[in-house]
């Protein structure tokens, strides 16, 4: 009887093991679902500005999440989930870059469609042309901007902080004051000269 009603116990403390796992799932997949929610289009936008395409920046934006919950299921404790979000973004999309695809630069349909869907309705025709000025000579000057500055800047525009900036990108907070410092001084110069 005893083999019998330890068989039971066991049976009994693997369906509870069963139960807790299961929930454990449950509450991890609602969680980085949240997160999900709350970060998916900032990164989208920041790994769009990287790899400029936007096919290649959904997938990387879907493998960053799934990252993050890989990582969360192992148990490692991310005591800053964006910057570590923003971190993991910024790595795969270097490693991306780096992969010897045939890799095309952003059309200017493409840019075009992307600038459309950003745009404030408001205001009149002459407001709006202003505006569309304005915004092809920023991002002319972006696109003479140094890639550290470049990812300085799209991040900070994120909102992320300088200490976030400085954990994403590997490198020290003056560093990154440096950049972003330099960054917006060359697009003040271009924005002046222009």
């Amino acid at each position: 009887m005893r083999i019998g009603g330890s068989q039971a116990a066991a049976t009994a403390t693997a369906k509870n093991d069963a139960a807790a796992s299961i929930r454990q799932t449950s509450e991890l997949e609602q969680k980085v679902g949240g997160i999900f929610l709350s970060l998916r289009l900032a990164v989208y936008r920041y790994l769009l500005g990287v790899v400029g395409r936007r096919e290649e920046a959904e997938e990387i934006t879907q493998e960053v999440f799934l990252s993050l919950y890989t990582t969360l299921q192992k148990g490692t404790n991310i005591a800053n989930c964006r910057a570590w979000i923003f971190r993991v973004a910024h790595n795969m999309a270097i490693n991306f870059q780096k992969r010897p695809a045939v890799v095309e630069s952003v059309q200017e349909s493409e840019w075009q469609r992307l600038c459309e869907s950003r745009k404030d309705p408001s205001g009149d025709g002459e407001q709006r042309l202003l505006a569309d000025e304005r915004h092809q000579r920023v991002g002319k000057a972006m696109e003479r901007l140094s890639p550290q500055e470049r990812h300085c800047l799209n991040l900070r525009a994120e909102g992320l902080c300088f200490r976030e900036i400085a954990d994403v990108l590997g490198i020290r907070i003056s560093t990154v004051e440096t950049f972003i410092d330099r960054g917006i001084k060359k697009i003040a110069r271009e924005l002046n000269e222009s």
